[in-house]
């Protein structure tokens, strides 16, 4: 078993990557590696995870300085990416995914992009490794979900959202 299919560099957001895990099943059910150097050769620092029901929406919420890798080990979810990098080409632009443990994949998000995740599944697991401590909600940036500059088509119209996301503002004029 390999650890990886394919390694891909965005094509919308600079240094953003998407990698395609090899899994292995036998009876027993299955086996796949969440990280590798070959993925993205940064010192992460604290793992975390969400587990959301159906419909709960987290985010756009982002830093200056926090590189992440992101995964969905449970459920189905839906992953948004939006650069907010000052001096970035692609400042602005977004990515979507569909991340799925039937389909895994995992995705590093460069520090100064923001994301958000949707669960489309009834538990959904996010995993995210981080490359420097959270130091509070305080010391990032948030982004209204629904931002139509932003143009993300979620998968569902009326999300769950927390105080935080909703109190959000458009991205325009934000840099991190």
């Amino acid at each position: 078993m390999k650890i990886v299919k394919q390694i891909q560099e965005s094509k919308k957001i600079e240094d953003l990557k998407i990698i395609t895990l090899d899994t292995f099943q036998d009876y027993r059910g299955e086996i796949w590696t969440v990280y590798s150097k070959e993925f993205a050769d940064v010192n992460f620092v604290a793992d975390k995870i969400t587990i959301s029901r159906f419909g709960v929406l987290r985010g756009f919420h982002g830093d200056s300085h926090t590189a992440k890798l992101i995964t969905c080990v449970s459920g189905q979810m839906q992953l948004a990416v939006v650069d907010l990098r000052e001096n970035s080409q692609t400042y602005g632009s977004v990515e979507t995914f569909i991340i799925s443990d039937n389909e895994p994949k995992v995705v590093f998000v460069p520090a100064g992009c923001a994301n958000a995740h949707l669960s489309l599944s009834d538990k959904c697991v996010f995993y995210y490794k981080w490359s420097k401590p959270y130091g509070g909600s305080h010391n990032q940036t948030t982004i209204v979900w629904n931002d139509p500059e932003l143009g993300v088509k979620w998968a569902i119209e009326n999300p769950i959202l927390s105080e935080r996301d909703r109190a959000a503002k458009p991205h325009q004029g934000i840099y991190l």
